[in-house]
């Protein structure tokens, strides 16, 4: 598999804009108030409209997980490694909404991802919320 390396992170990161990274939104929507960066969109990855209005979280997980595997892992390496190499073959960042530690669907992504490729997809946010940005360089280099 020729997959990119990814990472993922939330929309409201302030760090994105400091890092050699391709931040990519994989939420339906996107900030509205100005940024920082520019982004690039995977929709491929976002939830459809139908699981986003399912009631509960144990269904959203089993409906996302299904357009996931429906989609399969080839047809989204294909995507990423797009991108990827679009941006001289830089890392991405998956981006959503939820910070560090709340329940969201890129961290699913991210277990469906180790589960079905074996590659581990850490959270950015977790990797650099302990550094100022003195530090960010070092920070960087332990996740790169």
């Amino acid at each position: 598999m020729n997959a990119p390396r990814i990472v993922t992170s939330y929309w409201a990161n302030r760090e994105l804009s400091r890092l050699p990274v391709v931040p990519v939104g994989i939420s339906r929507g996107v900030p509205k108030w100005p940024l920082p960066f520019r982004y690039r969109r995977a929709m491929l990855l976002a939830p459809s409209r139908e699981t986003f209005a399912l009631p509960s979280d144990r269904a959203f997980e089993a409906a996302y997980l299904a357009e996931l595997e429906a989609t399969g892992v080839q047809r989204i390496t294909d995507l990423l490694r797009k991108i990827s190499d679009e941006e001289g073959g830089k890392t991405l960042v998956l981006l959503c909404w939820e910070k560090p530690g709340e329940v969201c669907h890129r961290g699913q992504f991210a277990e469906f991802w180790e589960s079905s490729t074996g590659i581990i997809v850490p959270e950015l946010q977790n990797s650099v919320q302990s550094h100022n940005r003195s530090n960010l360089q070092d920070a960087q280099e332990r996740l790169f």
